[in-house]
């Protein structure tokens, strides 16, 4: 399921506009992931437990939660066994801020019944094959390749792609001063990694490429960067961001 729901700029704050389960649903998977679909990308420290509980009465489940910029979807894991069979929960969402630091102006709330199975459902991941053309894009004409890369990032194969963009701090999120040298970058993605990757498994909301690409033509009012010149299809986002969570393999 995907919402392509403009962000709405005149709202006070993120805006889930559905999720899965729906409110009432019923016989739901009890080892299948939650998702969370919001109206913009939102704050990637708020991405965390803390601010979505899955709940039956005075348990709570343990989560994990991870956010697509891209589909603006958190995707929440349950990290313990499956919850219980015929029991009723709830998925709580709450406190989660946009870029611009605006709060969620309600909590969400989806109450849900659980059914017998328990089949789970993987996430679709894409491999270094899906996106090397992708980024082979960004890096003609010299832009991002060759031997003096723009800003240092090479993008022309997959070993630039280890050394200069997987861990390494995106230079566009500083802010403020250093070395008497001014910093541009929006405060709300200051310090974010080109790609971040932890322990083998991407983060696409720390991640400043997916930004990049992204991009907001109101970017004026905006923390978000200005579209690219050569924009990506919302098909090509989508591989990226799921390479990215899939730990960004170069091979």
């Amino acid at each position: 399921m995907g919402c392509d729901v403009p962000p709405a700029r005149d709202a006070d704050g993120p805006v889930v506009l559905a999720s899965d389960p729906m409110p009432g649903d019923v016989d739901v998977d009890r080892a299948a992931s939650f998702r969370v679909f919001f109206d913009r990308p939102v704050l990637p420290r708020d991405v965390r437990r803390g601010r979505v509980v899955v709940r039956s009465g005075g348990r709570s489940a343990f989560l994990s939660a991870w956010f697509d910029p891209v589909e603006r979807v958190m995707h929440v894991e349950n990290l313990l066994p499956p919850l219980d069979p015929d029991v009723g929960y709830r998925l709580v969402v709450e406190g989660v801020r946009d870029l611009e630091r605006r709060p969620m102006a309600d909590a969400y709330t989806a109450p849900f019944t659980t059914g017998a199975e328990a089949r789970g459902t993987p996430t679709p991941l894409a491999g270094w094959a899906d996106v090397a053309p992708i980024l082979a894009r960004c890096a003609a004409d010299g832009c991002h390749g060759g031997a003096t890369p723009a800003l240092g990032l090479d993008l022309s194969s997959g070993a630039g792609v280890e050394a200069t963009a997987i861990g390494v701090a995106a230079r566009q999120t500083r802010v403020g001063t250093q070395d008497d040298t001014v910093w541009s970058g929006a405060s709300t993605l200051d310090g974010l990694a080109r790609i971040d990757v932890v322990g083998g498994v991407g983060r696409p909301s720390r991640s400043y490429l997916l930004y990049k690409v992204i991009g907001d033509p109101h970017a004026a009012g905006s923390v978000m960067p200005p579209p690219p010149d050569d924009p990506l299809t919302a098909d090509e986002q989508g591989r990226l961001s799921r390479w990215i969570r899939a730990g960004a393999p170069t091979l």
